[in-house]
């Protein structure tokens, strides 16, 4: 009940604040290769499997809200939607069959067969949200709870569902693509070859009242905060409200079986929408939709002054966090005025023999180009490709043929970010 009043005054109060709070997912879907009702389940789970025929990632559980007739508008720039929280609740209904582990646990503390093999330092596997990618014609508007998994292959193949699922779960890889990871801890397979590759999650998620280490009894709420520094992951989720579609997947790497005992495996069991004795998975989406109103005429739109400053009026040329940028300019490039680390302002400037590299922290929701100039008056674009190495900022590598091997004289560049 409280959750469909809080949607009831959400909607109602609506003023360019927002608050997303549904009492239910749109859908939820077991994605398991052996289980084609996996949208009609009223329980799900997620586990590894280290078998070199299947995903490591080998059940994942995708959630997704549709935003329709909610307090969200939808068809604005992905970059209007300023984020405050993007929280994912699941109540986990398994009995006390595994740990809690609210700690990122890498890679390479999987790969036991593996020459980097690190030994994990904790108790438990954590579980994780990450995003969610299509294929096969599928996206996130035509893939249903009854659509097909994929393509699963003969029990005696050597590949029977490795990266074959319709939807699975995704994090942006270096070129700023959304990158498979179903099976990033690289199994020997002659199909399949990839080597081991790290993978930050989006949120790991944390057991109410369950301390680290401790066995989670059935009826404990898994939340997940998802991390909005990260301007790849909060412009997911601005591209998703702009859509009118939130996709997610829950995931983990617990064990599908217990070694030396067979049988089931530690691992969480999770409720869906359709379990009538437990309660559907949660999200809390609240921030700004910033429309162009601009009362008092500075450039700035009231929203997005109310956003970051608590109320509108702020003086354009005004720099509060000293980071060189003026407030103007951080609404301009789509940062924000509040924290010095966020601004369009190039660092790392070094010249290779294909051209100029350098680094800056891209924006939420924006695209961005790079213009070089040998005067300061003409300006042209750049050629050259940009990489996202996993800090939070862009590399840009020039790539331009006619440049010769030494660097040029005079030659400035700059980055013009879009909406």
């Amino acid at each position: 009940m409280a959750l469909g009043l809080a949607w009831m005054a959400a909607v109602r109060g609506w003023a360019g604040e927002f608050l997303f709070l549904p009492p239910q997912p749109t859908l939820d879907r077991l994605m398991y290769p052996f289980v084609p009702d996996g949208g009609t389940r009223g329980i799900a789970y997620t586990f590894g499997s280290f078998d070199s025929r299947f995903d490591t990632r080998d059940a994942q559980v995708l959630l997704g809200w549709d935003t329709a007739g909610s307090a969200v508008p939808t068809g604005l720039k992905p970059s209007r939607y300023l984020l405050r929280r993007a929280r994912i609740s699941v109540l986990v209904v398994s009995e006390f069959s595994f740990e809690h582990d609210p700690t990122h646990d890498t890679a390479w503390t999987y790969a036991t067969n593996a020459p980097g093999y690190v030994k994990d330092a904790d108790l438990g596997r954590p579980a994780e949200i990450m995003g969610a990618a299509f294929r096969n014609g599928f996206t996130a508007e035509s893939f249903r709870e009854t659509s097909p998994f994929g393509f699963v292959g003969s029990f005696v193949s050597s590949n029977i569902a490795i990266q074959t699922r319709n939807a699975y779960a995704a994090v942006f890889g270096r070129d700023g693509a959304l990158v498979d990871v179903a099976n990033h801890v690289g199994q020997a397979n002659l199909v399949y070859t990839n080597g081991t590759f790290e993978v930050t999650p989006w949120a790991v998620g944390k057991a109410e009242g369950v301390e680290p280490g401790a066995l989670v009894p059935p009826g404990t709420w898994f939340t997940f905060d998802m991390d909005l520094t990260d301007p790849m992951v909060a412009g997911y989720v601005q591209s998703g409200l702009a859509e009118g579609r939130l996709r997610f997947f829950l995931t983990s790497l617990h064990p599908a079986a217990q070694t030396g005992f067979g049988g089931a495996g530690a691992y969480p069991y999770w409720s869906l929408r359709e379990n009538l004795l437990g309660e559907a998975p949660r999200i809390e989406v609240s921030g700004v939709a910033v429309t162009g109103e601009d009362a008092g005429g500075n450039g700035l739109p009231d929203d997005w002054e109310r956003f970051y400053f608590g109320q509108a009026g702020a003086e354009p040329g005004a720099d509060g966090d000293g980071d060189g940028v003026s407030n103007r300019g951080e609404w301009l490039a789509g940062t924000d005025p509040t924290r010095r680390a966020s601004a369009l302002v190039i660092s790392g400037m070094r010249w290779t023999p294909a051209g100029m590299t350098f680094r800056f922290p891209p924006a939420p929701g924006r695209t961005h180009e790079v213009e070089f100039s040998v005067d300061l008056v003409e300006w042209r674009r750049a050629w050259g490709r940009l990489t996202y190495p996993g800090d939070g900022t862009c590399e840009w590598q020039e790539e331009d043929p006619t440049l010769p091997p030494v660097a040029p004289a005079t030659r400035f560049y700059r980055v013009l970010s879009r909406e």
